[in-house]
C-alpha cells in the first residue's frame, strides 16, 4: 500500500541507520509476523531490584507455610501493579494489618515491574539512597522522571548518561522505598 520509498525513506525508518539494513528488515519481519498471529508486544523483562530492609512474610503474620509460599509464589508470577494491590488487599482481608517487612515485600514486587515497563535493568535502595540503572535499550524520558522525583521530594543525582544511571537521594516527604514506588509509577 506504500512504496519502498515511504517505507524505507528518513521519514519513516530513522532506526535503519542505527542497527543496519538487514537487522532491521529481520525485525521488522518478526514485528509483522507477531502481529499477524495476533500475538501482543513482547512482555517487559523485570527489574532487579536489591533493597537493604527486610523484604518477607514474617512467621506471626502467616503462620502457614503453604499460605506463605503461595504468596511468595503468585508475587513472583506477577505481571501488573495492579496484580500487586489485589494481593495487598487480599493480605489485609485475609491476616489483618500489613508489617512492614511484608509491605516491603510488595513495594519490591512494585519496582520489579514498574521497572521493568520503565526499561529499568536494577534498582539498589540502600539507607536513604537509591541507584537506579537503566537498560542500554531504554530511552527514559528525563522530563517526566524529574517531575515525579521532585514531587516525592527526592535529589536525583546522573552518574553515567548511557545507560542512563541515577543517584537518588530522599531530602525528605515520603520514605524511601514508598516515595520510589509512588514516582516510578507515575512516570508509567
Amino acid at each position: 500500500m506504500r512504496g519502498a520509498g515511504n517505507l524505507l525513506g528518513a521519514e519513516q525508518s530513522g532506526y535503519v541507520h542505527a542497527v543496519g539494513f538487514d537487522l532491521y528488515l529481520r525485525m521488522l519481519d518478526e514485528t509483522v509476523n507477531r502481529l499477524m498471529r495476533g500475538d501482543s508486544a513482547p512482555k517487559p523483562r523485570p527489574a532487579d531490584v536489591s533493597m537493604d530492609i527486610p523484604a518477607y512474610l514474617p512467621d506471626d503474620y502467616i503462620e502457614s507455610q503453604e499460605a506463605k509460599l503461595d504468596v511468595y509464589k503468585r508475587l513472583a508470577r506477577f505481571e501488573s501493579p495492579e496484580e500487586i494491590e489485589a494481593l495487598r488487599s487480599e493480605l489485609r482481608d485475609r491476616f489483618g494489618k500489613i508489617p512492614v517487612p511484608a509491605e516491603a515485600m510488595l513495594s519490591m514486587g512494585l519496582l520489579r515491574i514498574v521497572g521493568g515497563q520503565l526499561g529499568i535493568e536494577g534498582v539498589l535502595v540502600r539507607g536513604e539512597e537509591a541507584r537506579i540503572t537503566f537498560r542500554d535499550s531504554a530511552v527514559p524520558r528525563m522530563k517526566g522522571l524529574s517531575a515525579a522525583f521532585h514531587e516525592v521530594q527526592f535529589q536525583a543525582e546522573v552518574r553515567r548518561a548511557h545507560p542512563l544511571s541515577l543517584k537518588l537521594t530522599r531530602l525528605g516527604g515520603a520514605q524511601l522505598l514508598e516515595g520510589l514506588v509512588r514516582a516510578l509509577r507515575a512516570v508509567v
